[in-house]
């Protein structure tokens, strides 16, 4: 029985082996490495003559959507205006990053796949455009390149493009039934009412002192509660000032933000030292005016000693 499951084993281990074919050889190391960067090189600096030489007469190229190819006037029309019109425009391999080189015996193949950073900012609307990049090239036995794929941030790209309309994405209000439970959740804090205050939170919100915690360090509503009770037996709140007006921002499809601005006296209890607070809040609401999250700015140092 042994046996049996012996020879079971063996055959079963050279079939796995059986199913292995070798295609050819990956080169960490190869002169189209030095083509592809000559490429790269022409594109970013708007080398069209160059482009030109180092690619086929049939040359295409993709994007992600595409279902049809786009040509090499395509590419030297990209070319000629990324060049002129984003600055510091570079692609390089990036971080402990190199290229590859496929050499596939059986089809006659050569592709060059690299994994590179694109970098450079839009002169017109400043909009950064640094993203990854994953290309693959194709080159022929001429040392042409005949196809390239190209796979980089299409949804950066396409905020590149909105970046030139005028664009309306909402509405600002001055006066906004939100407004008003923003104002109560501050009156709750004059009157240091913790139950009060908790009243105007979603459960699950997410609460964010920029200022003073980690990026993008939330932390719970019970949490900014017991917070808020640490506080208040430290420090009495003798007002709080309205300064300016809370503005609510009802976006298209999302939420409503109110950002509004408000002075803060406050006292020390132990030492009765008074000081004034300047505090800068941003609320986004639910459809049932609750408070998901909420972003705060002040500096710690205004409080009173």
């Amino acid at each position: 029985m042994k046996n049996l499951i012996r020879i079971v084993f063996l055959f079963a281990v050279c079939m796995t082996y059986a199913q292995k074919k070798k295609n050819g050889v990956i080169y960490i190391e190869h002169p189209h490495i030095q083509l592809v960067e000559k490429f790269n090189s022409a594109f970013t600096s708007g080398d069209t003559e160059t482009l030109k030489l180092l690619v086929s007469e049939d040359f295409k190229w993709f994007k992600p959507s595409d279902r049809t190819p786009r040509t090499i006037d395509q590419l030297v029309g990209r070319s000629n205006y990324l060049s002129k019109n984003i600055s510091n425009f570079e692609i390089k391999h990036w971080g402990g990053s190199y290229p590859d080189v496929l050499e596939y015996k059986q089809d006659g193949i050569i592709d060059v796949k690299t994994y590179e950073r694109m970098t450079g900012y839009d002169i017109n609307t400043g909009v950064d455009l640094t993203m990854p990049r994953y290309t693959t090239f194709r080159i022929n036995e001429e040392g042409k390149i005949i196809r390239m794929w190209v796979n980089d941030d299409q949804i950066l790209w396409r905020k590149a493009y909105d970046a030139y309309d005028t664009r309306k994405n909402g509405v600002i209000y001055k006066d906004h039934p939100l407004i008003s439970n923003i104002r109560l959740l501050i009156a709750g804090m004059r009157a240091m009412d913790i139950e009060k205050i908790r009243s105007f939170y979603s459960e699950n919100a997410r609460i964010y002192d920029v200022m003073n915690r980690g990026e993008f360090e939330f932390i719970t509503v019970e949490e900014e509660m017991s917070n808020l009770e640490k506080a208040f037996s430290a420090y009495e709140m003798m007002g709080i000032q309205e300064i300016g007006y809370p503005d609510a921002l009802d976006y298209e499809g999302g939420n409503v933000v109110i950002i509004s601005w408000w002075k803060m006296r406050i006292k020390n209890r132990k030492s009765g030292k008074i000081a004034t607070v300047m505090q800068h809040i941003q609320h986004t609401l639910n459809e049932e005016g609750k408070i998901i999250r909420e972003d705060y700015y002040y500096n710690p140092a205004q409080l009173p000693d």
